[in-house]
């Protein structure tokens, strides 16, 4: 962040061990889901052992420096359960993992607001519903208040008010 000039970034996803401060926002709750098409012709999984025993196409996101796929999915309560997910199609773009799945190519994995409407009208359809992912959390990153400028402290505290009250 400091090499680049940032005073502060937002960050969908789980993040690593860094010196930088994290502030939690919230966290968006995801959902697996497929085409009525690819439904049809692949069966509908009602877990994530179902995505793994019977070979169903999941739609991957690439981050650099991955070299394998997991899913994280609740198993029973608060247990989780790792799946190591496979496909044939692979991007680092989420808008075109979700052109895929309404294609009918495979099954995504996408917090609900990216999908909510296409949910709602019938073109994505929830699948593995006994296993739904973990959450994603919403964060923002910044250098050590000591580092910071007094204006980045305040554009961050009004940014989290801000996307907080949104969300409710």
């Amino acid at each position: 962040m400091a090499e680049e000039g940032l005073d502060a970034a937002f960050v969908l996803g789980r993040l690593g061990d860094s010196e930088l401060r994290i502030r939690a926002v919230c966290d968006f709750e995801r959902v697996l889901c497929a085409s009525p098409a690819y439904i049809k012709t692949h069966g509908m999984p009602a877990s994530g052992d179902d995505l793994l025993e019977k070979k169903h196409q999941c739609l991957l996101l690439r981050f650099p420096g991955v070299a394998e796929f997991y899913w994280t999915l609740m198993v029973k309560g608060d247990d989780t359960k790792q799946y190591k997910i496979k496909g044939a199609l692979e991007s680092d773009d989420g808008d075109v993992l979700t052109a895929w799945g309404l294609a009918g190519h495979g099954i995504i994995n996408k917090p609900i607001f990216e999908v909510e409407q296409h949910l709602q009208n019938g073109t994505l359809l929830p699948v593995a519903a006994k296993t739904p992912p973990t959450p994603l959390p919403f964060s923002c990153i910044y250098p050590h208040k000591r580092l910071q400028d007094p204006k980045a402290r305040l554009f961050i505290e009004y940014m989290v008010s801000a996307c907080k009250k949104k969300l409710k």
